[in-house]
């Protein structure tokens, strides 16, 4: 006959199981923990990225950020997928890294009167680029597009004179947007410069030639919605307007930035970091910086 027993189960047992429920717990918060410190890392190498390139030549670290942001508006459109989105924008802030090595005033010589060595390493920056973006893991996506951001549609771009749909979608976008923001954002300095209708004129132009038609309606069909150069003065709901004495580290801006020639220095939705800011108010009282400053309101 059983004997039935009404001892409680083991407290080994019972041990064991709180003691894996706190392993697991603390593995959860250590991965937690980890990914925070990964997200941090990355968000601190762009920014270092950006500075750098701002150091060297402000006007391709001012063009990055406003092709990142044209990208953003066409990626939307476009229902790119979430992944895809991040790595070209990526790919959009840092598309001329590898035009770091060129003098600034080579960029506005003509082609004829360039040295051997910056026609080369013009010629070579898209792939130099990439390859400076595939020596992180995180950009490595983005690197394609940056790539092949110079091929044209009709095949007569460069570095690989690729043509129609076997250029990376990503390069197509990037194309697009980096040609509109480098038409209409010339440095005070540049030989020529142009306003909103002549880029659109010259690209509507180049449809089907040196862009995706498609793609480039769709993205002049945003400009004509929501021009990046089209802002009221007077703050809307959730705006702040600031001298730039009052501009702290960790302030979101509400509108593009511009200095007294109309030049995006940097674009609605940056994050100014403490750099920014300093850069910003040593340029107090030389009336460069276009005031007030819009950010918004925390």
């Amino acid at each position: 006959m059983a004997i039935q027993s009404d001892s409680p189960p083991s407290t080994g047992v019972i041990g064991m199981a709180n003691r894996l429920a706190r392993d697991v717990r603390t593995l959860a918060d250590d991965r937690e923990q980890l990914q925070a410190q990964v997200t941090a890392n990355r968000a601190g190498v762009e920014t270092l990225l950006c500075s750098l390139v701002d150091t060297f030549n402000p006007h391709l670290g001012g063009h990055g950020r406003r092709v990142a942001r044209l990208v953003d508006l066409l990626a939307l459109r476009l229902k790119v997928s979430y992944a895809s989105h991040v790595a070209l924008r990526q790919a959009a802030l840092f598309h001329d890294i590898g035009m770091l090595g060129v003098p600034r005033q080579s960029l506005f010589t003509r082609w004829d009167e360039l040295s051997e060595t910056d026609r080369s390493l013009i010629l070579s920056h898209a792939d130099i680029g990439a390859s400076h973006l595939r020596s992180l893991p995180w950009y490595q996506a983005g690197a394609p597009a940056v790539a092949a951001h110079h091929e044209h549609w009709d095949g007569s771009g460069f570095p690989r004179r690729l043509a129609g749909e076997d250029i990376p979608i990503g390069a197509r976008i990037l194309s697009i947007c980096d040609t509109y923001d480098e038409m209409l954002n010339k440095p005070p300095d540049a030989p020529a410069r142009f306003d909103e209708a002549e880029v659109i004129e010259h690209m509507r132009a180049h449809g089907g030639r040196k862009f995706d038609p498609r793609i480039l309606e769709m993205f002049l069909g945003i400009v004509a919605e929501n021009s990046p150069h089209r802002q009221e003065r007077e703050p809307a709901p959730g705006e702040l307007a600031l001298g730039l004495a009052q501009l702290r580290a960790g302030q979101c801006l509400a509108r593009d930035l511009v200095n007294a020639s109309g030049l995006v220095l940097l674009t609605r939705g940056s994050v100014l970091a403490e750099s920014n800011v300093l850069r910003l108010q040593a340029l107090r009282g030389l009336n460069a910086v276009v005031e007030p400053v819009y950010v918004q309101a925390s």
